[in-house]
Order: C-alpha cells, then sequence, then structure tokens
C-alpha cells in the first residue's frame, strides 16, 4: 500500500530540504564563529543527561532547561543540527529568554519549535548510526578537535553552560571526556524492572514486537538482538548502566552525579542545579511531578522480568561515586 505524507510532514519534509539546501552557506558563518570563540578557553563546562532508557531523563531534562539559566538544543536548533551556532542564534532571536513550559513527551520527543529535543543528528556528524558504544579504536584526533570547538563555541559565544539529553553519549563517555575531560555527566537511574516493563511497553506503544531490539545499543547489542524478550530488555539495560558505571571514572568523582528515579523532585533538582553550579530563573512554570511505580503489565510479564533482573549481579552501582551523588540530607522545604 502507497504511504501518503500528511500537508504537515509535506511542510515539515520541504523545511528540512530548504534548511540542507541552505547549509553550506551557513556553514561560512558558522565556521568564522567557530574559529574565534572554539579557540578561547572554554567559560563553562557541557552538561550530560545520560542512562538507560524510560528512567526519567526527559522530564530531568525538560526540567532542567525550563528552570535555570542554560543553553539546550530545541527543536529550531535540532533543524540546523550542521550549523548549530547559526541555530542558537536564530531560536535565540525569535524566542529571547522564553520558558519553553513544555513538559510533555512522546519517548522523549517534544513538540514545539523552543521545546527540548535530544537532537542524535547533531552527533551522526561524526559518529556511526549502526552503534552507539564509541570506544579508544574508534575515536580520532579529528574528532575530538572538531566536537571540542563547536560545542565550546556555542557555550563561549553565548557565555552559557549547556545541557545535553541523548541517551547515546552514556555509551560515548571515552570519547566526550577526550573531548571535554572536566565535562559534568548526571546518571539517572530506576529500578531495573521498572525500567524493563516501561522499555516493553514502549515497544509496543511504537508497534514493535517484544523481542525487536529498541533505543539505545549497549556493546553487545549484536548478541542481545537474538534473546528472547524478557531477557534482552533486561540484559540492554544492564548493560548499558554497567558500561556507565565501568567508564564513569573517566569523569571524575567530582563532575559526575548519581539521581535516582524514585528521588526526582524539584527539590533534588534545585540541590542537582546547585551542584552543577547553575542559576535558577524566576517566575518559571514548574512541572507537577509526581512519582509513582505501579505494575502495569500481567503478573506473568511481570514476573518473567523480575527474575531476570534477579539473576545478574547489578553490585556495579557500588562503584559509582559517592561525593556526586545527590543525596536527601542536602534537601531544603517541601515540595
Amino acid at each position: 500500500m502507497k504511504k501518503y505524507l500528511s500537508p504537515k510532514n509535506y511542510y515539515k519534509l520541504a523545511l528540512d530540504q530548504a534548511v540542507k539546501f541552505i547549509a553550506p552557506v551557513l556553514r561560512h558563518w558558522d565556521s568564522q564563529k567557530i574559529a574565534y570563540y572554539g579557540g578561547e578557553p572554554l567559560q563553562h563546562q557541557p552538561i550530560f543527561i545520560i542512562g538507560a532508557p524510560r528512567t526519567g531523563s526527559t522530564i530531568l531534562y525538560q526540567t532542567i532547561t525550563n528552570l535555570y539559566d542554560v543553553l539546550y538544543i530545541d527543536n529550531l536548533v535540532c533543524r540546523f543540527h550542521r550549523n548549530l551556532i547559526f541555530g542558537f542564534w536564530l531560536s535565540n532571536k525569535i524566542y529571547e529568554s522564553m520558558p519553553h513550559n513544555n513538559f510533555d513527551s512522546w519517548h522523549g520527543q517534544s513538540k514545539g519549535g523552543h521545546s527540548p529535543s535530544e537532537c542524535g543528528q547533531f552527533w551522526y556528524r561524526w559518529l556511526p548510526r549502526d552503534h552507539h558504544f564509541i570506544d579508544y579504536d574508534e575515536i580520532t584526533p579529528q574528532m575530538v578537535e572538531a566536537i571540542r570547538r563547536e560545542i565550546t563555541a556555542v557555550i563561549n559565544y553565548f557565555d552559557t553552560p549547556i545541557v545535553f539529553k541523548n541517551l547515546n553519549a552514556g555509551q560515548r563517555l571515552r570519547l566526550l571526556t577526550q573531548c571535554f575531560p572536566d565535562a559534568k555527566f548526571v546518571f539517572i537511574t530506576r529500578d531495573p524492572v521498572q525500567t524493563a516493563q516501561s522499555i516493553l511497553k514502549a515497544k509496543r506503544g511504537a508497534g514493535l514486537f517484544d523481542n525487536e531490539f529498541w533505543s539505545v545499543m549497549p556493546p553487545n547489542v549484536s548478541e542481545l538482538k537474538g534473546l528472547e524478550w524478557d531477557e534482552q530488555i533486561v540484559k540492554q539495560v544492564y548493560s548499558l548502566e554497567k558500561q556507565i558505571a565501568q567508564d564513569c571514572s573517566l569523569a571524575g568523582k567530582h563532575n559526575f552525579f548519581t539521581l535516582h528515579y524514585k528521588d526526582i523532585s524539584l527539590q533534588k533538582i534545585d540541590v542537582l542545579a546547585k551542584n552543577l553550579g547553575l542559576q535558577k530563573k524566576e517566575n518559571r512554570q514548574k512541572p507537577d511531578i509526581h512519582i509513582q511505580e505501579t505494575m502495569s503489565l500481567s503478573p506473568t510479564e511481570y514476573e518473567r522480568l523480575k527474575s531476570w533482573v534477579e539473576a545478574l549481579d547489578w553490585s556495579f552501582y557500588q562503584k559509582l561515586p559517592e561525593t556526586g551523588k545527590v543525596k536527601p540530607e542536602q534537601t531544603e522545604g517541601g515540595t
């Protein structure tokens, strides 16, 4: 059956083609800014939100970008991922310092030009699409320099820290810490059974088979693709988080923070933001955060996931740096 595009999708396709067509012209403008600002000392360290999918990273990203003085790639900037500085400049001209006030999403995707975007397209300018884990033998000096200079130029041009939420970044710590040795990372975690349950529901919501691989790929993704759905999903979460725990020491314990899904609240996010050195913007809309874990699969499906979680050794959590944790005793006031 022939698939027809809606008028809205035709418009988006035409806009994407137009942006791609003018990208070489804009690149000349961008290159001048990158040459100047990208060669200066970094004014602020970039911040990366990392973790497995379905762990609360989107609401954390949306909250930080709405309440604090940070740069982030919105959906408009993402259209200009080939010319990132121009995209930020244009977004700033249109939206100025307006908050996005968007706390809705569908599998990490949000609507609206100023809403936060994961913008994988930006990273795919240098990195492969068929796998997400980047090991040392794939890293080139040219790649490191290009990424470092472009992001440095954006930060220095606007003199504002930037927050990235692209969960693939958790599998790229070996690259990112070479680009930015003092970058800051926020590792968001969740009860593995609940994460696995949410991934299964996300697959079904996207029309995928239960054993069809979805989202972020850990180093052993080829092995995982041949497993039954329950083992595959749990081991996906396990492998992603274990890789992050293994590489977290590259960031340094004072630049690596952990936040658990059940602890997500405005108070904890405020503590985290202070630890990250972020400044709060006044009179900003706050999300209504209510974290509640429930069993939404059949008892049999839930038990299958639970049994695989219990069969694996999750002690790698103990290797996470203690000093970076957002601790309950640091919070003040009520919700």
